[in-house]
């Protein structure tokens, strides 16, 4: 049973975009543990592509990115830069190994919710996501 939904709803969708295989594999095992269903890409074309046109199964709706801010074909801020004026878009928390003031200002500035330095405690991102989760539910009510 999962302590995100009730039963009958599916669980919330998290998209991971990484271009690092093993943080990648990582991150979506310890969400789907948490009772997340998750999607994944490997840079940020594709996840540009999946928040525009939704993900394989258009039945799925994403409510959660996590993005890596530095990956090949578009980085997480020019998906952030582009998705700006969109007020449909789902949170998107950022991580980057490349943490500087600079970097989280710009991240937060083009509308991310968190911006996390890499390395994090993956159980520190769980809690995150289920508290933005659960904040956007409350937004809605």
């Amino acid at each position: 049973m999962n302590h995100l939904t009730p039963d009958n709803q599916r669980p919330p969708c998290v998209l991971i975009a990484e271009d690092d295989q093993a943080l990648r594999e990582l991150l979506s095992f310890a969400m789907n543990r948490a009772g997340f269903s998750v999607a994944c890409c490997n840079n940020g074309k594709r996840l540009l592509e999946i928040l525009e046109n939704g993900i394989d199964d258009a039945s799925t709706a994403v409510d959660i990115v996590i993005t890596d801010l530095r990956m090949p074909a578009l980085s997480g801020l020019e998906v952030l830069e582009a998705l700006f004026d969109r007020p449909e878009r789902p949170p998107i928390i950022c991580m980057t190994a490349f943490g500087d003031a600079k970097t989280h200002q710009a991240a937060i500035r083009f509308g991310a919710t968190h911006t996390i330095d890499k390395p994090f405690d993956i159980d520190e991102m769980i809690d995150l996501v289920r508290a933005v989760y659960n904040y956007k539910n409350s937004q809605k009510e």
